[in-house]
């Protein structure tokens, strides 16, 4: 389980890392819990984003759950392409 949040290491633009890992996780369609507002996220499973993964997530506040099987829960509905 991981709960994160480093401003300090936000530059604009950028994704926090915590949102970068929920974003990765997501995209990799990785097993968790992922819970996210603002550049707060607490994330049960999932891995960290590798080195140089641009993603990022496009709702401010959201959830998701990814199940074995690729089984896939998120409150977000926007697209995922900017």
């Amino acid at each position: 389980m991981a709960i994160t949040q480093n401003p300090q290491s936000i530059k604009p633009g950028r994704p926090s890392p915590a949102i970068r890992d929920v974003a990765y996780s997501l995209d990799a369609l990785v097993p968790g819990f992922y819970l996210w507002v603002g550049t707060w996220a607490i994330r049960i499973g999932g891995c960290p984003a590798e080195p140089g993964y641009p993603g990022t997530i496009h709702a401010p506040a959201g959830l998701g759950i990814v199940l074995p099987g690729y089984r896939v829960w998120t409150t977000y509905q926007g697209s995922y392409d900017p």
